[in-house]
């Protein structure tokens, strides 16, 4: 059956990338700061801006602006390099991730401030680190400026949208609890 038609027009969109079958993405650091490196060349080569990632043990999510229909062409340059470096680096040959990329088009403010707080969770969700700020791989702490790891990430729009840093820490903090609430709540 063939694949649905994507929306990849000029604007911002949440991306996904996942490893075949139950397979690492990144099996340590050096993997990903070779993903990074190869997304700042994407980022810098089609002038898009990236606003957010989080890279997990299996996935990695991605939040960037399109200035122009380049989201395809970009999000192939990001995975066959990191792929090639992937199978090189770790003596694996065959098919790297589980199928073509996703994503979706966020299309509004409220869009994505929810969008960013699922991306920036998803080190938390996947049991990696307490609280979203504490995961190294994620571009959070630099958007709150707790750190300024990734200077290649411009979260000015999540930022203006929240209304500042602190708003959006309390914007995700509250996220947080309400997935912790619920999964409490499904075990009862």
């Amino acid at each position: 059956m063939p694949q649905a038609p994507r929306d990849f027009a000029p604007g911002i969109h949440h991306a996904w990338v996942n490893a075949t079958g139950k397979e690492a993405y990144y099996v340590d650091d050096v993997d990903r700061v070779a993903w990074i490196r190869q997304l700042v060349r994407v980022v810098d080569r089609y002038g898009w801006t990236c606003i957010a990632f989080c890279q997990v043990t299996t996935h990695v999510h991605l939040i960037v602006e399109t200035p122009d229909f380049s989201l395809p062409l970009g999000m192939k340059q990001l995975n066959l390099a990191y792929s090639r470096h992937f199978n090189e680096r770790h003596a694996r040959t065959g098919q790297f991730v589980r199928r073509r990329y996703g994503n979706r088009r966020i299309v509004s403010g409220s869009d994505l401030l929810g969008t960013y707080a699922y991306v920036v969770l998803n080190a938390v969700e996947a049991g990696l680190c307490p609280r979203p700020e504490d995961w190294r791989w994620s571009s959070y702490a630099t958007t709150l400026g707790i750190a300024n790891d990734f200077p290649f990430v411009d979260a000015s729009r999540v930022l203006a949208e929240a209304g500042g840093a602190d708003r959006l820490r309390e914007f995700v903090l509250a996220r947080l609890e309400s997935r912790l609430s619920a999964s409490d709540m499904s075990g009862v």
